[in-house]
């Protein structure tokens, strides 16, 4: 369950121009991207940059079979096969060559944005996978293109991150730092965008230690 409350209709044109944003900045970074740096490790153990491309890809797919899904009535799954279909998706495409991969990225990117945009306002509280409402897809989306960027090492960082993307997240992962990491507190002098890394287990190696982000 969030702790805050999920993003309201009147929000969505707003964070859906972030996300187009975020996924066009994305894609302009896959344009060079080589099989053999397609093949390098990332910043996950124990994925490569293959995987987390991958994952980027049917995740924006989710996005947009849920969307698609809400006009009938009938909720989508998120992913077929739930979390075990999710790994195997990732496992059979990660191997794919760099071309084939950021174009995967791209085509999913623009099919879950053409959801989101042709969502019809009265529609955004309706629920879907989860039991949540509609706009969970503004935040989830977001949030998977701008972290995973980090994770793919090449180039982007935390100090990347938009100060609105720092601002709507920051406050949600330190309401949830209490009942994480009990004692635990924010490490001083960091910059707003290293404390959010942290918290969600991409900050420095010299920091307190949390337990893992989810």
């Amino acid at each position: 369950m969030s702790v805050f409350p999920w993003p309201t209709p009147d929000e969505a044109p707003e964070l859906i121009s972030r996300i187009a944003a975020a996924q066009s900045a994305l894609d302009l970074s896959l344009r060079s991207l080589g099989d053999d740096q397609a093949r390098r490790p990332s910043g996950l153990p124990g994925w490569s940059r293959g995987h987390v491309l991958t994952h980027l890809a049917r995740h924006a797919e989710s996005v947009a079979r849920m969307l698609e899904g809400v006009p009938s009535g009938r909720p989508e799954p998120q992913y077929f096969g739930g979390a075990p279909g999710r790994a195997a998706e990732i496992e059979a495409g990660a191997g794919r060559p760099a071309a084939e991969l950021a174009e995967d990225v791209r085509v999913t990117g623009q099919r879950a944005g053409a959801a989101m945009r042709g969502l019809p306002p009265d529609l955004w509280t309706a629920r879907i996978a989860g039991d949540v409402p509609a706009t969970k897809t503004l935040v989830s989306r977001w949030r998977e293109i701008e972290i995973h960027r980090v994770d793919l090492g090449l180039g982007h960082t935390s100090a990347d991150w938009p100060a609105e993307f720092v601002a709507r997240y920051l406050p949600q992962e330190l309401a949830k730092l209490p009942a994480r990491a009990p004692g635990v507190a924010v490490p001083p002098g960091l910059p707003e965008h290293a404390v959010l890394a942290w918290l969600v287990g991409r900050g420095a190696p010299e920091l307190p230690e949390l337990p893992a982000w989810a």
